[in-house]
């Protein structure tokens, strides 16, 4: 049975956690990076409907006779909120602590209860488990919510996953690269192609000076103007645009009329016309990781414009992260963090998006 510690460079937590699900849920729904990248709707039941109200045509023409003249009215259309449930188990054995771990090592000759890290004296390393747990969970939940598709499959058998992928972290639901992929491609009027995409290789892949800001000029200008006008979108890119678009911007020496590179504490952020640009790593990440066939990437520069509630999240939990157990099994000597949620991703309305791949 492996630890979940490699070594000692970390350092322990010395204040118990005493409702993990709780210290969980404030820790990743709501998380401020999060959620300033999607509406974080709680208490989301199975089947709970979101309705959407069309705009009425045209009104008013000259009065004939006693008769008014009618109008077309309102179409309600509507998307269904389906929550997936899903569950992790992390096992730790002191025990198994690598051998030049001399930190754990010592507790183990000053401990009565080494074994178990969950209560007792060394409750601060269980207490260090769970804080992992949750900075790796809210990666793996950004990574659910943009990739999951319910019918994903490796490449061997005609999928983009990369063959030996586990397709069971990532056919759950069907996330939003998967519905905006479906609700907007070419020809679309807020689609823009990103031709380097196409690529056969890592090297034709890559994108040339001018391609970014290009893409931003050309979402912008498609862009509806209920959705520039909301003052809440956001441009949502892969770091390669990112990247990219930071470079065209030096290049140009461009730090006016209305695209803007700030510099703040060695932190770098940019907006496009005003609007904010987000790297989304994760989405980077992977890419490289899991839709990688060898000579290229699947689509590995990826941009959105919408708003943070035009692609929600929504979850069961109530400030309350589904279900968190963390124990220790004496007969064993294993320590256990088991985890259940619910997640569930919607991609709303056309007209506040506009999508480049």
């Amino acid at each position: 049975m492996a630890s979940l510690i490699n070594n000692g460079t970390f350092s322990f937590n010395k204040e118990e956690l005493k409702d993990w699900s709780k210290v969980i849920n404030e820790l990743t729904f709501a998380d401020p990076d999060l959620n300033a990248l999607h509406d974080i709707q709680q208490g989301i039941k199975y089947n709970t409907q979101i309705v959407f109200a069309g705009r009425m045509g045209l009104m008013g023409k000259v009065v004939s006779g006693c008769t008014p003249n009618a109008v077309s009215g309102i179409t309600l259309t509507e998307k269904t909120w389906t929550p997936v449930e899903f569950d992790f188990r992390l096992e730790h054995c002191s025990a198994d602590v690598d051998a030049q771990d001399k930190l754990v090592r010592q507790m183990s000759r000053m401990n009565p209860d080494f074994y178990n890290v969950i209560e007792g004296s060394q409750s601060g390393i269980g207490n260090f488990l769970v804080a992992k747990v949750t900075e790796n969970w809210k990666e793996n939940l950004i990574r659910q919510v943009w990739f999951s598709d319910t019918t994903a499959e490796t490449i061997a058998n005609g999928g983009v996953l990369k063959n030996g992928t586990d397709k069971a972290y990532f056919n759950g639901f069907d996330g939003l690269f998967k519905q905006i992929f479906a609700d907007i491609n070419s020809g679309d009027s807020n689609f823009v192609s990103i031709t380097k995409n196409a690529g056969a290789s890592y090297a034709l892949q890559a994108l040339a000076s001018g391609d970014a800001i290009a893409t931003l000029k050309s979402m912008y200008n498609k862009a509806d103007s209920r959705l520039i006008d909301s003052g809440l979108a956001k441009f949502y890119v892969t770091r390669s645009l990112w990247d990219g678009y930071l470079n065209d911007l030096e290049d140009v020496q461009n730090s006016g009329a209305g695209n803007t590179m700030i510099n703040e504490k060695g932190q770098i952020s940019l907006t496009y016309r005003g609007i904010p640009v987000i790297k989304v790593e994760v989405w980077d990440r992977v890419i490289k990781s899991y839709q990688d066939n060898g000579t290229k990437l699947n689509v590995p520069h990826r941009a959105l414009l919408t708003t943070p509630t035009n692609i929600p999240i929504g979850t069961l939990a109530v400030d309350d992260f589904g279900k968190l157990e963390a124990f220790y099994d004496m007969y064993h000597k294993v320590n256990v963090i088991d985890a259940v949620y619910s997640i569930d991703a919607k991609y709303l309305e056309n007209y506040m998006t506009v999508a480049a791949y």
